[in-house]
């Protein structure tokens, strides 16, 4: 009897410790949308992919910010063109809310072939990540302007 009620003690007050140290119910900490989490942020809809004009579809995930650049895994596929010779750091660049433009800091293929590209492409991450960000890919098969958005909440 004597272990159960010190079991039942010491379960309370850990109990107790873990609430106490806890955030509080209006906190921030460790909340995606507080000032100085950026690293956090995610937006509503982590992937997105464009309607597949001239048979080509465009695909984007948000991975993240990274050190000092916001990161996305972007896919490119196609039965009709080659995508092999497709410069993608230089024909896509990053606009945010305000509508500024950022070009590409670098882009690692993963997977290149004719009819289908997938890699990691990484932007100076803006100051200001509320609201929607979209990356800008240009000149894509014989498309002037794809236009893939994520929703960013802060």
């Amino acid at each position: 009897m004597k272990r159960l009620t010190i079991g039942l003690m010491m379960v309370t007050v850990v109990a107790f410790l873990a609430a106490a140290c806890g955030p509080t119910a209006g906190s921030t900490a460790g909340r995606p949308d507080s000032p100085g989490s950026a690293q956090k942020l995610r937006p509503a809809n982590v992937t997105v992919r464009d309607g597949g004009a001239a048979g080509v579809t465009v695909g984007a995930t948000w991975v993240g910010i990274q050190g000092r650049e916001l990161v996305f895994r972007l896919t490119l596929d196609t039965h009709s063109v080659d995508l092999s010779r497709f410069d993608v750091a230089a024909n896509t660049t990053l606009r945010d809310a305000s509508g500024r433009e950022f070009q590409a800091a670098g882009w690692e293929d993963e997977r290149r072939d004719s009819h289908h590209r997938a890699g990691t492409l990484r932007f100076p991450a803006p100051d200001n990540l509320s609201g929607q960000v979209a990356l800008v890919v240009r000149n894509l098969a014989g498309v002037p302007e794809r236009v893939v958005s994520f929703e960013v909440r802060s």
